[in-house]
């Protein structure tokens, strides 16, 4: 042995060190392609702004999103307001064919109900027959007339209510 460091460990020194130069000198070239990258970002952002400073650009951002926001907000009350003026529409309805005599074959008399979300609405019923044809008309109210109703009308009345429905 000459001294303290044989060859074999000046040689794996000497590895080890090259193996950390390699490490390093590819963690420079990441580095380097981040640094350009956020430099390239840096750029985009305060181009065309030789007034004025960041803290200005960032300034109007916000207020272009405050204004954003409200104008959200807006829309999001104007939708409301549209939904609740949809629910008092006479939307759903309900549709039944019969033949109101028993002497007569064809099925030409009908009962429509027309109602709202809350099965407030009318019901129309048609009674044909060979010499002559009636119609007639009984308001709704949450779903019961003051009127007696045929069972064609009540009928009527459920598919109404059942083709309003969401869940059906």
């Amino acid at each position: 042995m000459d001294g303290w460091f044989t060859k074999e460990i000046v040689a794996g020194m000497a590895g080890v060190l090259l193996l950390l130069f390699l490490v390093l000198f590819i963690w420079n070239i990441v580095l380097s392609v981040k640094f350009g990258r956020l430099k390239k970002q840096f750029r985009r952002l305060t181009q065309g702004t030789s007034r004025e400073n960041l803290e200005q650009i960032l300034e109007k951002l916000f207020d272009r999103m405050d204004e954003v926001s409200h104008s959200q907000q807006e829309s999001n009350d104007l939708v409301e307001q549209m939904q609740a003026a949809l629910r008092h529409h006479k939307g759903r309805m309900g549709f039944v064919r019969y033949a109101a005599f028993q002497n007569e074959g064809s099925d030409l008399s009908f009962s429509l109900a027309l109602v709202d979300d809350s099965n407030s609405g009318v019901v129309l019923t048609s009674i044909y027959g060979r010499d002559e044809s009636r119609v007639y008309a009984k308001p709704i109210d949450k779903g019961v007339s003051v009127y007696q109703m045929s069972e064609e009308e009540k009928q009527a009345l459920v598919l109404a209510a059942k083709n309003g429905r969401s869940d059906s």
